[in-house]
């Protein structure tokens, strides 16, 4: 089953990315991991997801592996299972805004990829058209 909030918890961990959070939005999701953490130390698969390094590959294979032992440890706790969600939740509500837009790319991306709010114009994706010498 693919949870949306399991996953966007996993690859919150995962990528460690906090730059541009304010600091509430720092502290929501410091509150999260503190969490996630406690759970790590009883639940062995947990505690061994979030200590992998990623691979070449990129962080989408840890962010995998830490979202399978998320969804084992709410599925084996369910009081855990709705803390995680409770403070998802408000590390969610400080980052959202009116105007906000949220880019999210998971999994293997084997082509281009464009996350954007406004564009004034087009976009185009690709190689570059062929030129023909003019004769």
């Amino acid at each position: 089953m693919d949870d949306p909030i399991l996953t966007a918890v996993a690859v919150a961990l995962s990528t460690r990315a906090v730059e541009g959070l304010t600091d509430a939005a720092r502290e929501a999701l410091a509150s999260v991991m503190r969490l996630v953490r406690r759970k790590a130390a009883e639940h062995r698969a947990l505690r061994a997801a979030l200590t992998a390094e990623p691979t070449s590959g990129g962080s989408d294979d840890r962010a995998v592996g830490l979202h399978r032992a998320l969804v084992d440890a709410a599925d084996r706790d369910p009081d855990f299972d709705q803390e995680l969600r409770r403070r998802w939740e408000t590390f969610h509500q400080t980052t959202v805004r009116a105007d906000a837009v949220t880019n999210t790319v998971s999994g293997q991306v084997t082509g281009p990829v464009v996350q954007a709010r406004d564009i004034s114009g087009g976009v185009h994706v690709g190689l570059p058209a062929q030129q023909h010498p003019r004769q």
